[in-house]
């Protein structure tokens, strides 16, 4: 798996650009709101045909223009492939690979596999369980086209059921038939969030250890009311609920609730873990998730660091450096002293929405 090339086309704040990229390090450096955040976010969107930094996908056109286009060129296979992305100012959107329209997202998430890592992504370790389940579920959906359908199904049942408890009336023949279909997302959800989950401990294990020379363990433990549970069984639950559910106006039970409680030496790190340890942990857990989806894609993912690099101590960034030497990673950062040392990378700076190489 390697990028070649990114096309940007009313961008954000840029009207035009095109961005060559090397298998190695690709460096962009330059002050903030010049627009380095706006290539990791292309590329994102290449991947998952969405941005992670926006509520309508048509923010990112550029406020002078009426549309916006992503290129993308990779190779996968040794063979050469293009995404075509593009949206109006209507939300029209429309995705192509190799010249033929992507209808279903399903069929498009984890081709090109996709390891974001931001200052936001501390919130995983110190965040809201929202942020530990998106944390698995990208994961998962890259993983598995199957996960990524049941999840989509679920999460279009969950919304239609609140709406339907935030009624005068309920219905609840309806609420049941709603509750047997989500029962079988849920059973097929939560057992491959524990195989994923085991998976990323199990590496997380040895990075934590390597990074901290055998002073720190990382574990995780992954809380829902559904585990080793059938359909049956986790329907039965559902519908015990429902009366309470009507009460509350709103759904008490369901994966939507799931959390991955993550641990330093028996502590929850969270909580009683220091600034070193819940920063240590993520990046134990961001590189357990590029190993996870190498090992299963039998591919290198590519490695979106954007401006992390002010987060992590000298250390830190000497192990994250080592460990992608020879990874294609794209990253952003204000300050490039410390890849003085650093062989196989490129350096553009970024200046108003433009590169100068």
């Amino acid at each position: 798996m390697e990028l070649k090339n990114i096309e940007l086309i009313n961008f954000r704040n840029y009207k035009y650009q095109k961005i060559e990229f090397i298998n190695g390090i690709n460096l962009f450096v330059g002050n903030n709101a010049q627009g380095k955040t706006n290539i990791i976010e292309s590329i994102y969107i290449s991947a998952f045909g969405k941005s992670y930094r926006t509520v309508k996908d048509n923010e990112i056109i550029n406020f002078e223009s009426e549309f916006s286009k992503i290129n993308l060129e990779y190779s996968k296979d040794d063979i050469n492939n293009k995404i075509n992305y593009s949206i109006d100012r209507l939300n029209r959107k429309n995705i192509l690979k190799n010249d033929v329209k992507i209808r279903k997202l399903s069929d498009h998430v984890g081709d090109i596999p996709i390891v974001l890592f931001s200052p936001d992504s501390l919130d995983i370790v110190k965040g809201a369980p929202a942020k530990r389940r998106e944390f698995i579920n990208m994961i998962a959906s890259q993983l598995s086209k199957n996960y990524l359908i049941a999840l989509q199904e679920y999460n279009k049942c969950l919304k239609i059921k609140n709406s339907c408890l935030k009624k005068d009336f309920v219905d609840r023949e309806y609420l049941k038939i709603l509750n047997d279909k989500m029962s079988v997302y849920i059973e097929k959800i939560v057992n491959f969030r524990k195989l994923i989950i085991e998976k990323i401990l199990e590496k997380a294990k040895i990075i934590e250890k390597n990074v901290t020379n055998g002073k720190e363990d990382i574990f995780l433990k992954y809380e829902t009311d559904f585990l080793n549970m059938t359909s049956q069984q986790i329907n039965d639950i559902l519908n015990k609920y429902m009366e309470i559910e009507i009460m509350k106006k709103s759904s008490m039970k369901g994966i939507q609730r799931d959390d991955v409680i993550i641990y330093v030496n028996n502590l929850e790190v969270a909580k009683y873990g220091s600034q070193g340890q819940n920063r240590t942990a993520l990046l134990s857990l961001k590189l357990a998730d590029y190993e996870v989806l190498k090992e299963v894609k039998h591919e290198n993912p590519i490695l979106l660091l954007d401006d992390i690099m002010s987060e992590l101590d000298g250390q830190r960034i000497s192990y994250l450096l080592k460990y992608i030497e020879n990874c294609q990673s794209i990253i952003t950062t204000t300050d490039s002293s410390f890849v003085k040392e650093v062989k196989n990378i490129k350096i553009s700076k970024v200046l108003s929405g433009r590169l100068e190489i």
